[in-house]
Formats: C-alpha cells, sequence, structure tokens
C-alpha cells in the first residue's frame, strides 16, 4: 500500500521512500520487478507539498513476438495537499487535491498507477526489434509457395455450389 500517515509527516521538509510490490499493475498482466516511490515533502500548517519521483522496472510482453522483456519507468509528479479546497484540479506534472482538517492517511495508488500506465509505450516492442532511435525495424515481409492469381479460372467445388443452388 503506498500511502502516509499524516500523523507521521513532521511540519517541515522531510524524505520518504516507499516500495511497490511486484503485483501493483496484476490487473493490467504487468509484473513490477523493482519500484520505488521517493517523496520530498514540505508540510505547512494548511498544506502539504510533495515531489515525488517514481523510479520502476517492468517487466512487459512483447506485441510483435509475445516475449518477455523489461522496461524502465522513470516519473516526477508534484502533489499540493491543500485545505479548503473547492475542486480537486489534474494537470500532467502537478496534482491539486483537497486536504480534509483530520484527514489521517495521504493515499498515492492511483497516482503512482497511472504515472505508470501513461508511461508505457502503445505498442510495447521487444528491444531487438528496435534500432538505435527506439523505432521499430522494418521486418521482412517474405512469401512461400507461389500463388496463381487469374481471374479465369474457378473452382470446382464453387460450381458445384452454384449448381446446388440453381436446383433448388
Amino acid at each position: 500500500m503506498l500511502k502516509l500517515y499524516t500523523f507521521e509527516i513532521p511540519s517541515s521538509k522531510s524524505q520518504k521512500t516507499l516500495l511497490i510490490s511486484q503485483d501493483f499493475l496484476e490487473s493490467e498482466d504487468i509484473t513490477v520487478l523493482e519500484g520505488t516511490l521517493h517523496l520530498d515533502i514540505d508540510r505547512s500548517d494548511h498544506l502539504i507539498h510533495i515531489q515525488s519521483m517514481v523510479t520502476s522496472t517492468l517487466e512487459l510482453q512483447c506485441d510483435r513476438s509475445l516475449d518477455k522483456f523489461q522496461y524502465s519507468v522513470q516519473r516526477e509528479l508534484e502533489i499540493i495537499y491543500k485545505e479548503g479546497l473547492k475542486e480537486e484540479e489534474y494537470d500532467l506534472h502537478t496534482s491539486f487535491k483537497r486536504l480534509e482538517q483530520h484527514q489521517q492517511t495521504l493515499e498515492f495508488e492511483q497516482d503512482v498507477r497511472d504515472m505508470l500506465l501513461l508511461s508505457l509505450p502503445t505498442k510495447r516492442i521487444h528491444p531487438r526489434y528496435l534500432d538505435d532511435e527506439d523505432n521499430p525495424k522494418v521486418l521482412l515481409n517474405e512469401q512461400f509457395g507461389s500463388f496463381n492469381n487469374t481471374g479465369d479460372t474457378i473452382d470446382p467445388r464453387w460450381e458445384a455450389l452454384k449448381n446446388l443452388k440453381n436446383q433448388i
């Protein structure tokens, strides 16, 4: 569980590192080989400002060959918990969340899950199929055997089916 208890956070600057479990993205069929969430926390009376860094190595399955490969992710996110906030706002790099006066926990599970899933490539291709600039290599399109495309010959099985249709 990626959460902090608010009573554990000192009212000044602090740091905390949380481990991401292997089955964190199990619902997406992704294994987390290793993962950490590093938090730089700055707390004042009515505000908790968190700079977070997710560093993770994921095991993905190639869409082309179905082989497993490792994919490294490193993302930053700034989360600001503020008292009296009427509406929560989400940005690409910053998230403003409401801090209730007697809130006991700060949960990061959904934010980390979103960061990891959004950092994955749309096509999961094994690195051996990528060139030096991470673009997919062209596959060889080989044709085995021969194919005659003459429109004059009709398969005799179709002729037999047409005859059955005409008899009915």
